[in-house]
């Protein structure tokens, strides 16, 4: 856990930043996370590790809440929701926190989850100098963990 703490201070250095971790990657998948909510009957939305959260829609205003242990204003324990949103996050988990990180969205999550994982080197670094994606893997190895802790879920891979 003292490895996950130090890569949320590394994200808070980040986040003073109005250019970093806005949630802009959102924008993408928001017409598809709609589509889910409807498929899978689900009325309100946990955007786990939702940064800045910035680029929300307005029609998720009153069905939205988000939680990033790095952002003063979302870092409070999230409520469970119908929909987890998960997107650009968890690369950013050091390997040995996401077995218990998907355990917590899996608890979250009360009808379905939404990832999105990049599975190569950001662009960004910490301050530090260090990749700010600190996990990087094949999708098939987080197919697996996705499989064992959220197994109501769908997930693309940033390749």
């Amino acid at each position: 856990m003292l490895e996950n703490k130090r890569y949320i201070n590394l994200h808070k250095e980040l986040h003073k930043s109005s250019l970093h971790f806005t949630g802009k990657s959102l924008t993408v998948w928001i017409k598809e996370i709609d589509q889910l909510m409807v498929t899978h009957d689900c009325k309100n939305i946990l955007d786990f590790g939702c940064g800045k959260a910035l680029f929300w829609p307005e029609h998720w205003k009153n069905k939205i809440q988000g939680y990033d242990p790095a952002v003063a204003k979302f870092n409070e324990e999230p409520r469970s929701a119908d929909m987890v949103i998960c997107t650009d996050v968890m690369e950013h988990i050091p390997e040995s926190s996401v077995d218990d990180v998907l355990e917590h969205i899996g608890s979250l999550a009360d009808k379905w989850s939404f990832f999105v994982i990049d599975t190569k080197k950001a662009k960004k670094k910490f301050l530090t100098g260090e990749n700010c994606h600190v996990t990087i893997r094949p999708g098939d190895w987080w197919q697996n963990k996705l499989d064992k802790f959220c197994p109501r879920h769908t997930v693309h891979f940033q390749i």
